[in-house]
C-alpha cells in the first residue's frame, strides 16, 4: 500500500496567468488552427483569454489524462480540467459537497451509500451520465490501474478484490438500481468513503468506445481535449458544461525541458500560467516588485517527515528518544535558510486544511532544553551512549540538503547521524520491507480526510503503507470508531484529533514540514482558484478584460 510517488524535489509547483505573446512556430501553428476552429464555434465572449488559448507551462509528460493511468502532476493538473467525480471537497466550509451528485445517504447499518446523481449532465461526447455509466467508468479505471494507493481506495467496495483477481466479471457492491441511483455496498461502515469519492480514480469518463492510444477517454469537465501530443495539449472549452459556460475559451499546455526554460519563457510573455518553480527561483521573485502581490501561496496537504523504525533498535520502546529528536530540530530554520519558505512547519501528523486537522495541537517545537532532559530520561545522557544513527534518504539534492542539516543539528545535541543516499528503486523497495531505521518519508493526499493520514499510516492493519510499524491497539480503535461514525460527522472528527493525539505522543516519526503552493498570477487574472490537493478551478478561471 505504500505509494511509490516520485520523490519530492524540493520544487514549488506554481500556476499564474500572464499577457499572451506568440511562442515557438510549432505553437503557433497550433494557435491558427485553433482560431479558425474556435471561429466556426462563433464563440464570443468579454474575457481577453476567450478568443485564444491561456497558455500552461508545464515540465513533465503531459501525454496522459486518463483517471487511472495518471503518473504526474501535471497530467493531473491537465486532466482536471476535463474530468470530474461525482462530489468535490469544499475547502471554506471543510465539507463534501455535490458535483455530479445530487444527494446522497448511507443506509442505517453505514454499510450501503446511496448516490442520486445529476439529471441533466452529459459526456462531451453528447451521451448521458447515468448510474450505469459511472458504475462502468469505476470498473474500467479500477481494472486499469497499477497503483496500490488507488486499488485499495476501491477494495473497501464489496466484491472489488474479487473482480481485480478476474473471480467475477463486476463489482457487485456497485449498482444501477435506477437510471440515476448508484448504490455502493461496503464492506464494513466508512464514514470516510464519501470523501474518497474526491479522488481522480473515482473521477467519471465515458466508456462506451475505447480510445486510440493516446487518446483519451470523453469526460464532463469544462474542457474538452481537441489535441493531445507528447509534450503539447490543447483543450477547448465545453459549452454542454452543466455547470455554466467556462469564461476561458482554451488552454493550451506546453512542456518545457525544465523550470529554469519554463520561467524563461514566462519572462519573455510566451506563457500565461507556469506550473512549476524550484525553490532557488522563490527569493527573488518575491522581492521583485513586478510581482509584488502576485505570489499566492497556500497550505497542501502533502507532509515531509522522518520515519523511525519501531522495531528496529535504538527506536523500539523507546519514546522519550523519538521524543528527543523531535525537539531536536529548528524546522523554522530550515525552512527559511534551504526550503525558500515553501514549507511550513509540523506539529503533527495532519496538515492544514485537511477535515480533523487541529489548530490546538501543541506537538513540538525547538527547544534544546526538553531535548537534554528527554535524553537523559531514554539512558542517553548528552547523547552518550547512543550509536551512531544512519538517516536514508532517496537521492536527491533537495533531500540531501535537509537530511545533513537535520544531522548538524542533532549532532549539537550530541546524536550523531550519518545520511546515506539511495536510488529511487532501491530505496522503497528498503521502506516496504522495513530494513532502514531512520529514513525520509512523504506522505500527499489521496483525499482531503484525517482518515487518509492517520488510518492509513498508523493503523496496524495497513501493513503496505504503515512505514514505521506503528502498533497501539487503542488507536486502532478509535480509527475504527470513526469509520463507523458515518451519521455524526462531529464524533468522527472528534475521534480522529483523539487519535492523532495519541500517536503525536508516541512520536513514531519526526513530524518537519507541510508543502506550501506557490501560485504567480499575471496582473489581468481573475477568479483563480486552488484548492488544497493542488487542483484549480478552471472552470471559474478569468482574465480582465
Amino acid at each position: 500500500m505504500f505509494k511509490q510517488r516520485r520523490p519530492y524535489s524540493y520544487r514549488i509547483r506554481t500556476r499564474y496567468g500572464f499577457p499572451y505573446k506568440r511562442a515557438a512556430l510549432s505553437v503557433g501553428l497550433v494557435l491558427i488552427a485553433l482560431v479558425g476552429f474556435l471561429a466556426v464555434r462563433q464563440a464570443v465572449y468579454v474575457n481577453s483569454l476567450s478568443s485564444r488559448p491561456m497558455q500552461v507551462a508545464v515540465v513533465e509528460a503531459i501525454d496522459n489524462l486518463r483517471p487511472a493511468l495518471l503518473a504526474n502532476h501535471a497530467q493531473v493538473l491537465a486532466a482536471s480540467a476535463v474530468y470530474e467525480g461525482l462530489v468535490y471537497y469544499d475547502e471554506k466550509s471543510g465539507e463534501i459537497k455535490p458535483r455530479l451528485a445530487h444527494k446522497w445517504e448511507y443506509s442505517e447499518e453505514g454499510k450501503v451509500l446511496t448516490i442520486e446523481l445529476k439529471k441533466d449532465v452529459v459526456f462531451s461526447s453528447g451521451r448521458p451520465v447515468t448510474a450505469a455509466a459511472v458504475k462502468a467508468a469505476w470498473e474500467k479505471n479500477f481494472i486499469s490501474t497499477s497503483d496500490w494507493a488507488n486499488q485499495c481506495m476501491y477494495l473497501r467496495i464489496g466484491g472489488a478484490g474479487e473482480y481485480m483477481t478476474g473471480k467475477l466479471k463486476e463489482i457487485w457492491g456497485l449498482q444501477a438500481t435506477g437510471e440515476h441511483t448508484l448504490k455502493i455496498t461496503l464492506n464494513s461502515p466508512d464514514g470516510a468513503f464519501i470523501y474518497a469519492l474526491t479522488n481522480p480514480i473515482f473521477w467519471v469518463i465515458d466508456t462506451t468506445e475505447e480510445p486510440k492510444d493516446g487518446e483519451s477517454y470523453p469526460g464532463t469537465g469544462p474542457f474538452t481535449v481537441q489535441q493531445q501530443a507528447k509534450d503539447s495539449l490543447v483543450l477547448l472549452r465545453n459549452d454542454a458544461y452543466h455547470q455554466g459556460t467556462p469564461h476561458l475559451a482554451a488552454i493550451t499546455f506546453t512542456r518545457y525541458q525544465d523550470e529554469e526554460k519554463a520561467l524563461a519563457a514566462y519572462k519573455e510573455g510566451k506563457v500565461d500560467y507556469l506550473d512549476r518553480l524550484t525553490l532557488t527561483q522563490l527569493p527573488a521573485l518575491a522581492a521583485d516588485p513586478g510581482t509584488k502581490g502576485l505570489l499566492v501561496q497556500k497550505p497542501l496537504m502533502e507532509v515531509y517527515w522522518l520515519g523511525f523504525n519501531l522495531h528496529q533498535q535504538p527506536f523500539a520502546n523507546n519514546y522519550l528518544l523519538r521524543r528527543a529528536l523531535n525537539y531536536a530540530v529548528d524546522r523554522e530554520a530550515i525552512i527559511k535558510n534551504i526550503l525558500g519558505d515553501g514549507y511550513l512547519p509540523a506539529k503533527g501528523v495532519l496538515p492544514q486544511g485537511v477535515a480533523g486537522y487541529n489548530e490546538h495541537m501543541r506537538g513540538y517545537v525547538y527547544d534544546p532544553e526538553k531535548v537534554q532532559q528527554l535524553l537523559a530520561d531514554a539512558g542517553f545522557p548528552g547523547g552518550k551512549g547512543l550509536k551512531p544513527l544512519t538517516l536514508t534518504i532517496n537521492s536527491d539534492p533537495g533531500h540531501r540538503q535537509v537530511a545533513l542539516e537535520v544531522a548538524r543539528q542533532l549532532g549539537l545535541q550530541g546524536i550523531t547521524v550519518q545520511v546515506q543516499e539511495q536510488d529511487w528503486i532501491y530505496y522503497t523497495k528498503q521502506i516496504t520491507n522495513m530494513r532502514l531505521g531512520f529514513f525520509r518519508l512523504g506522505w500527499k493526499a489521496d483525499y482531503a480526510d484525517g482518515d487518509n493520514f492517520l488510518y492509513t499510516l498508523f493503523h496496524s492493519s495497513t501493513a503496505g503503507s504503515n512505514l514505521v510499524g506503528y502498533n497501539n491497539p487503542q488507536v486502532d480503535k478509535l480509527l475504527d470508531d470513526a469509520r463507523a461514525q458515518y451519521q455524526d460527522e462531529g464524533a468522527r472528527i472528534k475521534l480522529l484529533k483523539r487519535a492523532e493525539e495519541i500517536i503525536v505522543d508516541d512520536a513514531p516519526c519526526l513530524w518537519l514540514f507541510q508543502k506550501k503552493s506557490t501560485v504567480l498570477l499575471g496582473q489581468d487574472v481573475r477568479d483563480f482558484q486552488i484548492d488544497c490537493l493542488e487542483w484549480v478551478n478552471w472552470a471559474e478561471m478569468g482574465v480582465s478584460s
